[in-house]
């Protein structure tokens, strides 16, 4: 009742257009829900694509990069938080969704954590392979840190015309005997429609995922 009269008193205070008022209640929702994203959100126009960093316990990022037809045509992007703000998705119906989790939790340093900082990459194939022999895997930087990053490709969905690929970023105490991670998956569900098929694209959700990538930060909890 209280967030109601809140959106209420902005509605009739503001004297705003109807993207304003968006953006307004957009913005309330995320003030008042501190350490832990709203339950449910919507973002209605590129400004607030643009502003806002998402502040969880255990990391913050940036939306992905958006474009004005996702306003015009797609309907805006949608998102929702799980598990007091462990895990977050963001999608943009029906052809990219985005999910950022964590286990919210310290590990000990372990051997395949050792593979990822040093980059081991033929370690990490021999894992995943035998299990799932066509799995593309690489290991790159991304994050405010330059966080050692494992990439999994999963490509068994190519028949449906959907994508897969899973980002999973480590962050290692000074002494590397712990260590804490945060993954990003982007699943692209190819349009039927051919004009939207050539705007949204895999490489194209990759690209935009990019915003998220570079401003991630897993925080601090040794």
């Amino acid at each position: 009742m209280k967030i109601l009269t809140l959106f209420t008193v902005i509605l009739l205070l503001a004297g705003c257009s109807g993207e304003q008022i968006s953006h307004n209640i957009t913005k309330t929702q995320i003030t008042m829900s501190g350490d832990k994203p709203p339950a449910k959100y919507r973002v209605a126009n590129l400004q607030t694509m643009k502003d806002y960093t998402f502040e969880t316990k255990d990391f913050s990022f940036k939306l992905p990069t958006a474009i004005q037809i996702d306003f015009t045509k797609m309907g805006g992007w949608w998102g929702a938080s799980h598990r007091d703000g462990k895990t977050i998705t963001s999608h943009l119906h029906p052809v990219y969704h985005i999910v950022i989790s964590t286990y919210g939790k310290v590990s000990d340093y372990s051997e395949r954590d050792r593979a990822i900082d040093t980059h081991n990459v033929p370690y990490m194939k021999a894992r995943f392979h035998k299990y799932n022999p066509d799995t593309k895997i690489s290991i790159q930087n991304y994050g405010k840190e330059n966080y050692d990053c494992i990439i999994i490709e999963d490509n068994n969905y190519n028949k449906w015309d959907k994508k897969e690929i899973t980002y999973s970023c480590y962050k290692f105490n000074p002494s590397k005997t712990k260590s804490k991670s945060v993954s990003i998956t982007l699943t692209y569900n190819k349009p039927k429609d051919p004009t939207l098929a050539k705007e949204y694209t895999y490489k194209d959700l990759q690209n935009r995922a990019k915003r998220m990538l570079d401003s991630l930060y897993i925080k601090d909890s040794w």
